[in-house]
């Protein structure tokens, strides 16, 4: 019993860990965060990071891959390329997992994210190559194969079709819906809107 609560209570610690550690980096940057900062706001030892994250380098690898899973579930994407429904389907229900994601759940995850764009740390090289590119071939794949395509990582067409899908979503992901932006009222505009945009972008692509 007293093995068990230990192990809840380290994990309950590296969660508060990772979130105060979200919050601190989309504010502040890599650079700009300590990770005594960290640890005085998650009420926690300095031994702490390095016991659970190994460092401060290893805990905002950490946040930064819990920002592309925010947005895209590796279970999810994963069981999209094994499902049996049509690529339609597939594209279909990709959309709608991205734009709910980005529209539902406002949180510290697009913020990081932002922060790399204007300023990568030196450890995005590192996460992308362990999260992202897996996700990115999926992807790919049932877009081209909702546009009827044969997946060819080669083909030109095929990196813009991801680029066409995946640019508006980033901008969603990073602006702050509640400042007076142009692009604003997309964020009260109906899901099945911009889902439905979304896809004619993408097959305008193969026309």
């Amino acid at each position: 019993m007293n093995t068990r609560k230990s192990r809840a209570d380290g994990e309950e610690t590296k969660q508060r860990i990772l979130a105060t550690a979200g919050e601190l980096f989309a504010q502040r940057g890599f650079h700009n965060t300590s990770a005594k900062d960290i640890c005085e706001l998650a009420k926690v030892n300095t031994a702490a990071i390095n016991y659970h994250f190994n460092g401060k380098d290893g805990l905002y690898e950490q946040v930064v891959s819990a920002a592309i899973e925010h947005f895209l579930h590796w279970d999810f994407i994963n069981g999209l390329q094994n499902s049996k429904v049509d690529n339609e389907a597939k594209l279909d229900a990709l959309i709608r997992h991205i734009i709910a994601n980005i529209m539902e759940y406002r949180t510290w995850h697009g913020k990081v994210w932002a922060r790399e764009i204007v300023s990568p740390s030196p450890h995005m090289e590192k996460v992308l190559m362990k999260e992202a590119h897996s996700r990115v071939r999926i992807i790919t794949q049932v877009i081209t194969g909702a546009c009827q395509k044969q997946y060819d990582p080669s083909d030109i067409k095929a990196t813009y079709s991801l680029f066409t899908l995946m640019a508006p979503c980033l901008m969603l992901m990073i602006i702050n819906p509640d400042l007076p932006t142009p692009l604003q009222p997309l964020f009260s505009r109906p899901e099945e809107e911009l889902v439905d945009y979304l896809k004619t972008l993408i097959h305008r692509m193969y026309d």
